[in-house]
């Protein structure tokens, strides 16, 4: 009985067997867990561009019915631009660009009956969001 306690006091650390099993379950894990944390990565700035389009296009909004009230800012019934939207106070200021070091360069809200087109430019001159949307494609 004393041998058997002493064999069982002498016995420390993990077997190689143990330790390469632990590196398979940790590698499964990572495999796994990677792509699924790109993909959320890829669609929080995609969000984060339909939310920057969906300001502009509330923006857009205000000013079409404070123009129909008085005639006094862009040109109403075609757009506006985000820097017509921000000096004259419908937009508090220029949104932040999620993929680039700062602000979009410029962004254009077209008007067209119902149907909102909304450009946003980043730094680079790249088009970022460019779509025709609807404001029911926007919040959806």
């Amino acid at each position: 009985m004393g041998k058997i306690k002493s064999l069982l006091r002498n016995e420390k650390g993990f077997t190689l067997i143990e330790l390469l099993a632990v590196i398979v379950i940790l590698g499964i894990i990572a495999a796994i867990a990677v792509p699924a944390i790109g993909g959320i990565i890829g669609n929080t700035k995609e969000d984060a561009h339909k939310q920057n389009g969906l300001s502009l296009i509330e923006s857009a909004r205000l000013a079409q019915a404070n123009d129909l009230a008085t005639g006094a800012v862009g040109d109403g019934d075609t757009g506006y631009t985000m820097t017509i939207l921000v000096d004259n106070g419908y937009l508090e200021e220029v949104p932040q660009d999620p993929e680039g070091d700062g602000e979009y360069t410029s962004g254009y809200v077209a008007i067209d009956g119902s149907t909102y087109t909304v450009q946003l430019v980043d730094s680079d001159g790249t088009d970022v969001w460019d779509a025709p949307q609807s404001k029911s494609d926007l919040t959806e």
